[in-house]
């Protein structure tokens, strides 16, 4: 395997890792989640957002970022378009989304105090965060799982 074909693979992993991860959070977490009283909701995502963010996580969620669009200027042709075409997905559908509606969501969340909190305060709180979160979440997944397709599709094409 050589340079061009390793950047390619590590390209189309990433973005798939990412967008699994993002799946399962959709097909599972989020569904199960969602029978959780405020209280423990709140903790469990405040839970999930302080581990997230640590080295593995952020290889493959910044990795996919940098290698599509390494990928892409690397290829020629229809596979060339498909990687720009995945890149410019990724990056805007699931990192952009990601830093502008996710995340500033996230920091909201890890303001709230659940001891002590009253049952309104709790299930504001939980409005606010949950019902954009999961909004802006489907839309990443949806867009992040498009990216890994087009990106297989053009490591299915014949080089130009």
């Amino acid at each position: 395997m050589n340079a061009k074909q390793m950047v390619l693979l590590l390209a189309v992993l990433t973005t798939g890792l990412l967008s699994g991860i993002f799946f399962g959070f959709e097909v599972s977490i989020n569904p199960a989640f969602a029978r959780l009283n405020d209280a423990a909701y709140i903790t469990a995502m405040q839970a999930i957002n302080d581990v997230i963010v640590n080295p593995v996580f952020i290889s493959v969620f910044l990795g996919a970022a940098i290698l599509l669009p390494l990928a892409a200027l690397q290829q020629e042709g229809r596979r060339r378009n498909l990687l720009w075409m995945a890149a410019a997905l990724y990056i805007a559908g699931v990192l952009g989304i990601t830093f502008v509606c996710n995340i500033p969501l996230n920091e909201a969340l890890a303001k709230v105090t659940v001891s002590g909190a009253s049952a309104e305060r709790l299930q504001t709180a939980r409005e606010q965060f949950a019902v954009p979160w999961n909004m802006w979440h489907t839309t990443r997944t949806y867009a992040g799982i498009i990216a890994t397709a087009i990106a297989i599709a053009a490591c299915l094409r014949k080089e130009a």
